[in-house]
């Protein structure tokens, strides 16, 4: 490979990796996406520490992480014995696979906690003897938690606009008019 290109191609994969910090991920996982993109064919693990300068237990757990959250599939290649991965090369995709996956991982635990809570604060409110003051706070506390169980449910709204793809309806992908701009 042409030594200006290489330099040219892996100044790219850094600003690439870099511009990916609005997904808050770690960097490793920024570089190995990139690395992947930018070279454009299925890579063992070994292939990938290579290039990071990682080693292979690192990239098997960045690539375990990626596969979870459906950025990088394992893939057969005929003749193939080490295990083969590839990453999603839709930047759209990408974008709703790591959005979407957050969100949802912030989302199940902070419903289920504003439902026990819930239940809780109901199960006091029925106990005898219970101060005013104390069932003003918890009706208080009751209407905030059901905002938030609403507003947990409008996010889930969003999340299914983009695994839907109908956000596209509302904020269209941008089409490249020509080849080469």
């Amino acid at each position: 490979m042409n030594e200006k290109f290489k330099e040219i191609r892996d100044r790219i994969i850094e600003q690439n990796s870099e511009s990916q910090t609005l997904y808050s991920m770690h960097n490793t996982l920024k570089r190995l996406m990139s690395i992947m993109y930018y070279y454009e064919k299925p890579m063992t693990l070994d292939d990938m520490a290579a290039l990071l300068g990682m080693s292979k237990a690192s990239m098997s757990n960045a690539v375990r992480e990626l596969i979870e959250i459906g950025l990088v599939k394992k893939v057969w290649i005929k003749g193939e014995r080490k295990d083969i991965y590839k990453v999603e090369e839709d930047n759209y995709d990408s974008f709703i696979k790591f959005f979407c996956y957050n969100w949802r991982k912030q989302i199940t635990p902070k419903t289920s906690s504003m439902t026990r809570s819930i239940r809780e604060l109901k199960q006091l409110a029925e106990e005898d003897g219970l101060d005013e003051e104390t069932k003003d706070f918890i009706q208080k506390d009751l209407e905030k938690l059901y905002d938030g169980l609403d507003y947990l449910s409008w996010v889930s709204g969003v999340i299914e606009l983009f695994e839907t793809h109908e956000i596209f309806d509302y904020v269209p992908k941008k089409e490249r008019k020509i080849n080469n701009r």
